[in-house]
């Protein structure tokens, strides 16, 4: 068994996260040990020929990624085991984010939102900023009995924490059929059957004048500005709205793209991203 490591930027992350959440199954994962530490692609494979293989194919469709890679060799050890040794739970407020693995043997306070997760059952691991930032927001924000939108769902993380904190009406939406399939399982997984989730043209028709106490959107700068006034006008009055996907350098340039709508600001920044927020007056 041939265990592939490669480092890779910070940039990388949300992308090869995306990736690999539409794989219906992976022998790829993320890693990384904490805020400033490098961030590690990483896969199991049977050989090193099928190790080449794999990157090449994973290179072809990310080009930014390094020609080369380290390779270790792994004696009797199941690869499809051996990524659990790197992904720990952590916390935040209410938000717990825990291994499936470790639904037996990992304690969570009585009122937790507990999402459970396998980053090799097509799952995020919620470790990119963007989407801690998204999480962090939500955990801050959702009441209970409230309305949410998670617009560009991908695997369904935050429209299924959402639901854990307490929101009675969720909706998910990606224009990714194959996203909507996993963020399906995922829920499902979760125990949380009863979020809704839709491609763009099927949502248009089903939830035409809905609007919601909370959208939130974890995406790129370049799609939020473009979908500025479809965004803001699917939050209720008074509701609020998240973004992110935003590096630092965009935050002015977005902030002015919902100006007209809603106003932003910065709610809160890691390692060079940062999440906009506002409410709807």
């Amino acid at each position: 068994m041939i265990e592939l490591r490669c480092e890779i930027h910070a940039d990388m992350v949300q992308p090869l996260e995306d990736h690999f959440c539409e794989l219906t199954r992976s022998s790829w994962m993320l890693f990384n040990e904490g805020p400033g530490r490098p961030h590690f692609v990483m896969g199991y494979f049977e050989d090193e020929a099928e190790a080449e293989t794999a990157w090449a194919g994973l290179r072809k469709a990310f080009k930014k990624l390094p020609e080369s890679f380290e390779r270790t060799k792994m004696e009797d050890k199941d690869w499809k085991e051996a990524y659990k040794e790197h992904l720990r739970p952590w916390s935040h407020g209410r938000l717990h984010w825990v291994p499936s693995w470790m639904r037996a043997t990992h304690a969570t306070p009585a009122d937790a939102a507990v999402i459970w997760f396998d980053a090799g059952l097509a799952f995020g691991t919620g470790d990119h900023p963007t989407t801690r930032l998204c999480m962090e927001w939500l955990e801050q924000h959702v009441e209970a009995g409230c309305s949410v939108l998670d617009y560009g769902c991908g695997s369904g993380i935050l429209a299924i924490l959402a639901r854990k904190l307490g929101a009675d009406s969720v909706d998910g939406v990606d224009i990714d059929p194959q996203a909507i399939s996993a963020a399906h399982d995922n829920a499902k997984r979760n125990q949380c059957d009863d979020v809704r989730w839709f491609v763009p043209s099927d949502y248009a028709l089903a939830r035409a004048s809905t609007r919601y106490d909370i959208v939130a959107a974890n995406i790129l700068s370049g799609p939020l500005k473009l979908m500025a006034p479809m965004l803001a006008s699917r939050v209720a009055q008074g509701g609020a709205v998240v973004l992110s996907g935003i590096l630092a350098r965009q935050a002015d340039e977005l902030i002015a793209s919902y100006a007209p709508y809603i106003a932003l600001s910065v709610a809160a920044e890691r390692e060079g991203w940062v999440a906009l927020a506002g409410r709807k007056e």
